[in-house]
């Protein structure tokens, strides 16, 4: 089998003719050429100038790729091309350290794991990494779960990292796994198979559930969370014999998956419990810009509405409101936050709240033990989004090899792109503080809003909706918090 390398991302694929179309930057096949000797040669050099020189940096979810041509969407968070910037990464040239002859174990299998293990790697040589996950595939890209439902799309343009980069890293990955327990007086691990492990250090970077709430019959044939790909392919499946569907649930998730599930072609619903859509992201004019979009995409808004029950004789039939209406449903996606999975570490003994208590330095409460991602609980918050845990992973990794990385929390916008119409909103929104202003722009008709927030002529807030070209401007504004004058001017000049 003939192996074809792409020259603008770097990314290899196999087959007897060079893809039509790269699965990753989405260039044509003129720009690949055959990997005929050395290959781990070529995947070096490409790794090389990833670590230095000018990458794309999404500025949404702050993930970074090789230079050459920006990508048409962030394979991470989605958004366009118009939301990537040019960075330079400084050439590192100190030298990798030996390093103790350590193990470092890292249990789950999302991107905070494969983080963890990256920053470990690069503080250490020596160190014997290996990442456990539970489920049977190698770590992929969990924000395209919602738009894998309505395509059908490769593994490798869902993988986080190629194959090959844990052979050149040194990683063991251990897939289809599961810790069942930990033993921390002697530091070792049990896992499902019967097998165990000895660590060093351990990473716990488990993830979390989707939350299901108390609702009847939520457990009967036809209901189900998007959490992982095999719940994605359950539904994919269900979905093929189904005509009406309802998502209980109207934040980001809820809506992507309505819309996947609308692209379809299935009548879709959105049960939502708060009196609008997006009331922490949006005003009371954004909310409404959005739910006029919904609803002209064809998918019905149920708003200030709780579901009562989920009916059906062990096959949901509708799903029905305490306002007494009634929803046909023949298929039901409950998409109503998540639960951090923080049993492993409570059976040994560690600080928990809402997720694992962990400091600055993901370090938990217990001697050598460091926790990540979803699972992880800072500063009394679990934030669940990708790049915090991309942030986390690193950090943890970095100080189980004896560094002194400190995780710094920052701005993260809410990006959504869907329904036909795209958004975004960063910083605070609402009344800020007893100087705070804001500048608007609204036209109804085209769907475009944008709205500034200002505390002491200081940007703190935006909400863009329908035209987001100047998301890169704003994102970085309020995570500077540029003065009035100067925003207006790089807005409007």
């Amino acid at each position: 089998m003939k192996k074809w390398v792409c020259s603008i991302c770097g990314i290899e694929c196999e087959g007897e003719h060079a893809p039509e179309v790269c699965p990753i930057c989405n260039v044509g096949s003129e720009y690949f050429t055959e990997v005929k000797s050395q290959p781990k040669k070529v995947e070096e050099e490409k790794a090389e100038k990833k670590l230095s020189g000018k990458v794309w940096r999404c500025t949404v979810c702050d993930e970074v790729f090789p230079y050459g041509e920006c990508p048409d969407t962030c394979p991470v968070c989605g958004v366009g091309k118009d939301l990537f910037e040019v960075v330079e990464i400084k050439e590192n040239t100190e030298e990798l350290s030996e390093g103790k002859k350590e193990k470092i174990l890292i249990i789950g299998s999302g991107v905070a794991a494969v983080s963890a293990g990256d920053g470990a790697r690069g503080k250490n040589k020596s160190a014997d990494i290996e990442i456990i996950g539970e489920e049977s595939c190698v770590p992929y890209y969990r924000t395209k779960l919602t738009e894998y439902l309505c395509e059908d799309m490769g593994m490798d343009r869902l993988k986080i990292k190629k194959d090959s980069w844990y052979e050149e890293k040194n990683i063991k990955l251990t897939a289809g796994v599961k810790v069942v327990s930990v033993d921390t007086n002697n530091k070792k691990a049990t896992l499902s198979n019967g097998e165990t492990r000895d660590y060093d250090k351990l990473i716990l970077a488990t993830g979390a559930k989707c939350f299901v709430p108390p609702i009847k019959n939520a457990d009967i044939d036809g209901v189900f969370v998007i959490r992982n790909m095999e719940d994605t392919e359950k539904v994919k499946e269900f979905a093929k014999n189904c005509k009406n569907a309802v998502v209980i649930g109207g934040g980001v998730l809820g809506l992507e998956a309505a819309w996947g599930l609308k692209l379809l072609g299935i009548e879709t619903s959105v049960i939502e419990m708060m009196e609008r859509i997006l009331p922490k992201q949006l005003d009371e004019e954004g909310s409404e810009i959005l739910e006029k979009a919904i609803e002209e995409a064809g998918v019905k808004i149920y708003k200030g509405a709780v579901v009562n029950s989920i009916e059906g004789n062990g096959k949901v039939a509708s799903v029905s409101l305490k306002d007494g209406q009634n929803i046909p449903a023949d298929l039901v996606i409950i998409s109503a936050g998540i639960s951090p999975n923080k049993e492993l570490a409570q059976s040994m003994g560690l600080t928990v709240g809402r997720g694992i208590v962990v400091n600055e330095k993901m370090e938990t409460s217990v001697k050598d033990i460091y926790a990540c991602g979803d699972v992880a609980e800072y500063n009394g918050k679990v934030i669940g989004l990708w790049q915090v845990a991309m942030e986390q992973g690193k950090t943890a990794g970095i100080n189980a090899c004896e560094g002194e990385a400190q995780y710094k929390e920052q701005i993260q916008p809410l990006n959504f792109d869907g329904m036909n119409i795209k958004l975004i909103s960063v910083g605070a929104i609402g009344n800020i503080g007893e100087k705070s202003e804001f500048v608007q722009e609204i036209d109804t008709t085209k769907k475009l809003y944008k709205k500034l927030y200002f505390d002491n002529n200081k940007l703190k807030g935006a909400i863009l909706i329908g035209d987001v070209s100047k998301g890169i401007t704003l994102i970085k504004g309020v995570r500077e918090t540029e003065d009035k004058n100067i925003i207006m001017r790089k807005l409007y000049s």
